[in-house]
């Protein structure tokens, strides 16, 4: 059965998903808001912030307590990028009743735990405590020390950063490390009372049992804020063809080649499901015509695979080569970009490809936190189907549909990683 947003007041939805036969309960609130290059360090402290704590249970020792005390509860948050959005998630998942001693429902407590972290953390003369925010932020920091460690997600980021200048896509939903260091507690606790008052809101409730306490409990604590201001952002998948090239130096062991191209597939009106198996086709699984044809026959890179942004219309192919290999492995690439435009892939390829993603639909299944990161992403148009639908979307696209879809898909920007040392390029 399809599921259905249930409206809420004060401007949020409830999406309930009720046939689940897990032994925890999970409720998550997603809360999307236009990702901005100066706002997004003050958002993306929050959910490591307002997870370790509130006031009624302020010190993370007491936190930990009060979880135990509930069966052994969870929170999590976590922040990520969908198009044009910056994207905070804040859950808890907890014990079903069936599985208590007592057959207790944990349902009111955890969900009064999460809304007080949302609604009532642990602050010190009206901003969070420095000591704590101290922690968060060098955490931050250091994810963002990571993400530049890895060479293989720097590349792509600066590659995106070609193709979307000026543009949300282009910034990092973590902020940057010159934002991070100028971040107070102060300011963090005006994006935590911003976050509530403009986000879009949404409510993912897991559980077998309805949902009129929890919607009750929602209303009571939303009414304390006044009216809400959803901010918006507006959807413009235009683009021009700009075929932009950057080539930097690094001391890096080994290049790194990317390859960025528009299509003009986004959800929700484009059919993102063919889409969807052209770019599992292309370069998404271990039989497809990059891994095959160019890493294993012409031994051009390490590795070559593709990914496919529905929200943004973005392609990016990104590879792992010897420098000296650069020029033979973007003819490749676009190669076989052309084989799928005139249909020259076999339905041996085309068949491994389907049955690869219809995999992934069914992996959403396997528990709780994938079958919530499978609807996530539909929040942001409240537009909903389940793994088995989309299971039969995808049985019914065509080698015709594929071959589309890669016509819509144009060659855009490049961005090469090199070895600074000149003996190692060679």
């Amino acid at each position: 059965m399809k599921p259905y947003p249930i409206a809420l007041p004060h401007k949020m939805t409830l999406l309930h998903l009720s046939e689940q036969s897990f032994r925890t309960d999970r409720l998550t609130g997603v809360f999307a808001l236009p990702l901005r290059q100066e706002t997004a360090a003050e958002y993306a402290i929050l959910p490591n912030l307002l997870t370790r704590s509130c006031a009624a249970y302020p010190t993370l020792a007491q936190f930990s307590r009060r979880l135990d005390e509930l069966y052994g509860a969870t929170v999590q948050g976590e922040v990520f990028r969908l198009g044009g959005w910056q994207v905070l998630t804040f859950s808890v998942s907890y014990l079903n009743r069936r599985y208590t001693l007592d057959g207790s429902d944990l349902t009111a407590a955890c969900t009064n735990l999460l809304l007080d972290m949302l609604f009532d953390p642990a602050l010190a003369d009206g901003a969070f405590p420095a000591d704590v925010f101290a922690q968060e932020q060098r955490c931050l920091l250091e994810h963002l020390q990571g993400e530049m460690n890895n060479k293989r997600m720097y590349a792509r980021q600066r590659c995106e950063e070609l193709l979307c200048p000026d543009h949300p896509f282009s910034c990092n939903p973590s902020g940057t490390e010159e934002t991070v260091n100028a971040l107070t507690p102060a300011a963090a606790e005006a994006a935590r009372k911003r976050m509530l008052a403009e986000a879009n809101i949404h409510w993912l409730y897991q559980s077998a049992d309805d949902t009129d306490a929890l919607t009750r409990e929602l209303d009571s604590r939303f009414a304390t804020l006044g009216e809400r201001r959803v901010a918006t952002v507006s959807a413009d998948a235009s683009f021009t063809m700009k075929e932009s090239e950057l080539t930097e130096q690094m001391q890096v062991s080994q290049a790194k080649l990317v390859l960025g191209f528009r299509i003009a597939v986004t959800a929700p009106e484009g059919d993102t499901v063919a889409a969807q198996l052209m770019n599992t086709l292309w370069g998404g699984c271990a039989t497809s015509l990059l891994f095959t044809h160019v890493r294993e026959e012409k031994s051009l890179c390490y590795y070559c695979a593709s990914t496919y942004d529905r929200f943004a219309g973005i392609v990016l192919v990104d590879s792992g080569i010897q420098a000296k290999d650069a020029d033979a492995a973007r003819e490749g690439i676009l190669e076989q970009l052309e084989a799928l435009r005139e249909g020259n892939f076999s339905d041996t390829e085309l068949e491994a490809a389907r049955r690869c993603l219809i995999q992934r639909y069914n992996s959403a299944c396997d528990n709780a936190e994938a079958l919530e990161n499978f609807y996530i992403g539909q929040t942001i148009y409240d537009d909903y189907h389940t793994p088995e639908q989309m299971r039969a979307k995808a049985l019914e696209v065509t080698r015709e549909d594929v071959q589309r879809a890669a016509r819509l898909t144009h060659f855009d920007s490049l961005y090469m990683l090199m070895p600074s040392d000149e003996e190692v390029a060679e």
